[in-house]
């Protein structure tokens, strides 16, 4: 996966893809995309390395570990995608100061905020479910169909890179949203809906 993911950015950069865009306003679009989601995906592996910590089951643990990874490789793909642009363009180069003062990214920073300071629950419902299961699709989808009609093949692929590991991050929300309503004794156990229908 990496390295045909690398071997893209490497092609675009060679081939000076920042010149074949088909309108210049697309890199102002870059600049958000990176001051804006660029440190949630930071704020978010942080935090499941923090929550893998305070579970003291194996299964909770490894899904953690292994969704802090997934976050740390998405920051660190999404600064490599958009470094060449960078080279050529102005605003790309302290994305991390402008997440604090953009008045604009004040409400994403103050949700990871929130969910970052929590319990392990309350984060992962905020984050695996939230953030993951509602709000990526809304964000990398139509955002890569942009990258890719401007022309900007190296976006598209850090995009679909990252969502393929959506899925992944989906299901641990929703068996954190599963594993929470079972907890409640006036809750009817949630068992496999054909062994329901079957009976």
């Amino acid at each position: 996966k990496e390295k045909k993911l690398y071997a893209i950015f490497d092609a675009f950069s060679q081939n000076n893809g920042h010149t074949t865009l088909s309108d210049a306003r697309y890199v102002n679009a870059l600049k958000l995309f990176l001051s804006g989601v660029t440190p949630l995906e930071y704020q978010a592996y942080q935090g499941f390395a923090r929550v893998g910590r305070q579970f003291s089951g194996a299964g909770a643990r490894i899904a953690c570990q292994m969704q802090a990874i997934d976050e740390l490789r998405h920051v660190q793909t999404q600064i490599h995608a958009m470094s060449h642009y960078n080279k050529h363009f102005n605003g790309l180069h302290d994305f991390a100061h402008m997440h604090d003062r953009v008045w604009l990214l004040s409400v994403p920073k103050s949700f990871f905020e929130d969910a970052r300071t929590a319990g392990p629950f309350e984060f992962l419902t905020a984050i695996s479910f939230s953030f993951e299961y509602v709000l990526t699709n809304l964000l990398f989808v139509p955002f890569m169909s942009g990258a890719a009609f401007n022309g900007d093949m190296a976006t598209v692929t850090f995009g679909f890179s990252a969502q393929s590991d959506e899925a992944r991050h989906m299901t641990l929300g929703l068996e954190v949203i599963k594993f929470l309503l079972e907890q409640h004794e006036d809750n009817v156990p949630i068992g496999d809906p054909l062994e329901s229908t079957c009976r």
